[in-house]
């Protein structure tokens, strides 16, 4: 795997490609390239990006420029923006000037958060600079057993977690997302654990929100991971249901059962703004420790939308 440097000739700020009918979280996401360097078995990218290569965009003065307008001509609007869609926003050193460029941009404008997501411990950059409010680092969190087995390259829970625990006694504060979650008939103690074990590390009054999602595919996705697995991989022979945006999912039954037992766990911590990924209404409904207006709540200055209309499954 090398790094191409190449001219992106179409738009670097994008709405969060949520699923149609799901509740969105009002995310924009600001693309400096994409691939990585990690090789995460689930991964999207598997099947989008046609390079095993990361590619990063060599016309980063555009980029600047685009996100300056963009967010200026949202007049003080509380916005949200993250690099960690198309790419680990961390992993490659070649992104941190990039990364400090995006957190100058934004150091006098406290209405926009930009997250820089990753499943690394490179935070180097981002100590050495003051921190900021309106910087969050965020972590993806799953199982030690499951990041051996399906995010090959990445760093350890333990080193995930010491890391943002770095990132926090800097003055930062962080994210944190559960996603995706293997719901099989063993893997909820180990989620519940997962919870524990990240809790008496990392101060809960410091994650300025958490996302759960189940692991979802589409059928391109799926066999993408069969091709690159001789055919067979443990979490495709669960049960899965083609909800109507396309994408499979475990029963509803299923998902209900280990969001309602990990969220309870959650605000057993703290009063952490905690939201589902790619879910609809109507399993918001049956959620135990909340309700869906976090999702429009995530910023402090943000007023609240109503998603009744809203009724996937």
């Amino acid at each position: 795997m090398k790094i191409i440097y190449k001219e992106n000739k179409g738009g670097f700020i994008k709405p969060c490609p949520c699923s149609p009918g799901r509740l969105g979280c009002d995310y924009y996401i600001i693309a400096p390239g994409t691939g990585c360097p990690f090789n995460c078995s689930y991964c999207f990218l598997n099947f989008y990006s046609k390079s095993k290569d990361i590619i990063l965009y060599s016309n980063t003065d555009k980029m600047y420029r685009e996100f300056v307008a963009f967010i200026d001509n949202k007049k003080n609007k509380p916005l949200r923006f993250g690099t960690g869609e198309f790419i680990d926003s961390l992993a490659v050193k070649e992104l941190d000037s990039v990364n400090l460029e995006l957190a100058k941009i934004i150091k006098q404008r406290p209405n926009i958060v930009i997250e820089f997501k990753t499943k690394s411990s490179n935070i180097d950059t981002f100590l050495k600079i003051p921190a900021q409010d309106n910087i969050i680092l965020s972590w993806s969190l799953n199982p030690q057993w499951i990041i051996n087995e399906e995010e090959k390259g990445t760093a350890s829970l333990e080193e995930r977690l010491y890391a943002a625990k770095e990132i926090v006694a800097h003055g930062y504060s962080i994210a944190l997302h559960l996603d995706p979650i293997f719901m099989t008939e063993n893997t909820l103690d180990d989620y519940l654990e997962l919870v524990d074990k990240t809790f008496s590390i990392i101060p809960a009054k410091s994650v300025k929100w958490l996302s759960m999602g189940g692991f979802r595919y589409v059928e391109d996705l799926k066999l993408a991971i069969l091709e690159n697995n001789n055919g067979k991989k443990w979490f495709l022979g669960e049960e899965y249901i083609k909800c109507e945006d396309g994408k499979f999912r475990y029963p509803k039954f299923l998902r209900l059962k280990f969001y309602n037992r990990i969220g309870e766990k959650i605000k057993q911590k703290g009063a952490i703004k905690t939201y589902l990924c790619m879910e609809g209404a109507q399993l918001w409904k049956d959620i135990s420790w909340g309700d869906y207006s976090v999702l429009t709540n995530l910023h402090p200055l943000e007023i609240g939308k109503s998603y009744g209309s809203i009724t996937g499954y």
